[in-house]
C-alpha cells in the first residue's frame, strides 16, 4: 500500500464517479457543472492536495482531498473508496495523516456527514475528530393560522437599517448576505420582516418566495443576544408562515437551523416543521494532536 498525489484531473473524475460515498464528506459540495468541476479539481490539486491510496496491484482503493474556505481552514471530501477492493478504517486514518502532515499546526479540517445515509461515527473517532454542531434542514405545508396580535412585528424600514444589520452581522459569519445585499434584494418575492419593542430591534426575519417552484425559504431569522429564549423567533415564524401561504400560492416553506440542541429543534413541529435532511458537523485541529 502506498500514498500518493494525483495530478491527473482525468483520473480523479474517473474515480469520483464510481466510487462508493458511504463515508465521503462534503459530498454535495462537489460541482456539478462540467468546467466548474474540472477548475474546482485544479485548485483542489493545488490546496491542500487529491491524496489516494495505491494498493500493490496499481489500483487506487480511497481517495481523500480538501478545499479552503478561510486561511488554515478546509472542508474535507471524502473518504472516497473503491467499491471494487475491501479497505479497512485505518487505511482513511493513513490517508488523512498524510495530508495534515502538509499543513500548519494551526489548520483545522471540518466534514459533514448526512445522518440518515451515511457512516461516520468510527471514521471521526478513528481520527480523532470532534462532534462540532448539526444542520437541521426543515420544511412544511401547514399553514399555522393567525397568531393573535402581532403589532410587534413590522415590514423593514430604512429607519432600523444599522441595528438590523449589526444584529445580522453578529448572528450570521460565513458566506452569507450581507445587510446591505438583504435590503437590496427586497421586493415583490422577497421580505424582511422585524420584531419591534420598546423601540428595540430584538429580531428580524427575511423571506424569500420563489413562485415558479410554490416554495419559500426562510433564508435568516434571529433573536438579539439579550431577548433569547422569550419566543421572539418563533413568534416572527408563525407570522411568516402564515404571511406566506395567504399572500402567495407556495406549497412548501422551509430554512436551515444549526444547532447542538435536538430538544430545540423538535420544537418547530409545534409550527408544522419537519426535518428533512441532518447534516452531522465535525471538526478536526491539528494543534489538537
Amino acid at each position: 500500500m502506498t500514498i500518493i498525489n494525483v495530478s491527473d484531473i482525468d483520473q480523479i473524475k474517473s474515480f469520483i464517479e464510481s466510487a462508493n460515498y458511504e463515508m465521503a464528506s462534503y459530498l454535495y459540495k462537489l460541482p456539478q457543472a462540467h468546467n466548474q468541476f474540472d477548475a474546482f479539481l485544479k485548485d483542489v490539486i493545488d490546496n491542500p492536495g487529491v491524496y489516494a491510496i495505491q494498493n500493490d496491484e496499481g489500483q487506487l482503493t480511497m481517495m481523500l482531498m480538501a478545499f479552503p474556505y478561510e486561511t488554515n481552514k478546509y472542508k474535507v471530501i471524502g473518504p472516497l473508496i473503491n467499491p471494487n477492493v475491501q479497505y479497512a478504517i485505518e487505511d482513511f486514518d493513513s490517508l488523512f495523516q498524510a495530508m495534515i502532515n502538509e499543513q500548519l499546526d494551526s489548520a483545522n479540517f471540518n466534514f459533514s456527514f448526512e445522518k440518515a445515509q451515511q457512516y461516520f461515527h468510527l471514521p471521526m473517532k478513528t481520527i480523532g475528530a470532534s462532534y462540532n454542531f448539526t444542520d437541521y434542514y426543515l420544511e412544511t405545508d401547514t399553514d399555522v393560522g393567525e397568531i393573535g396580535p402581532t403589532q410587534n412585528i413590522t415590514e423593514y424600514h430604512p429607519a432600523y437599517f444599522r441595528s438590523f444589520n449589526k444584529l445580522h452581522k453578529s448572528t450570521f459569519a460565513h458566506n452569507a448576505m450581507t445587510g446591505s445585499e438583504i435590503i437590496d434584494s427586497l421586493q415583490d418575492n422577497n421580505h424582511l420582516f422585524m420584531f419591534m419593542s420598546e423601540g428595540l430591534l430584538k429580531g428580524y426575519v427575511y423571506l424569500q418566495i420563489f413562485e415558479n417552484q410554490q416554495t419559500a425559504e426562510i433564508k435568516y431569522f434571529a433573536s438579539h443576544a439579550d431577548y433569547r429564549f422569550k419566543g421572539i423567533a418563533f413568534e416572527l415564524l408563525k407570522y411568516v408562515l402564515h404571511f406566506a401561504f395567504q399572500n402567495y400560492d407556495v406549497k412548501k416553506i422551509y430554512f436551515k437551523i444549526r444547532s447542538k440542541n435536538n430538544k430545540l429543534v423538535a420544537r418547530f413541529n409545534e409550527l408544522g416543521f419537519n426535518v428533512n435532511h441532518e447534516f452531522k458537523k465535525y471538526k478536526f485541529v491539528k494543534a489538537y494532536l
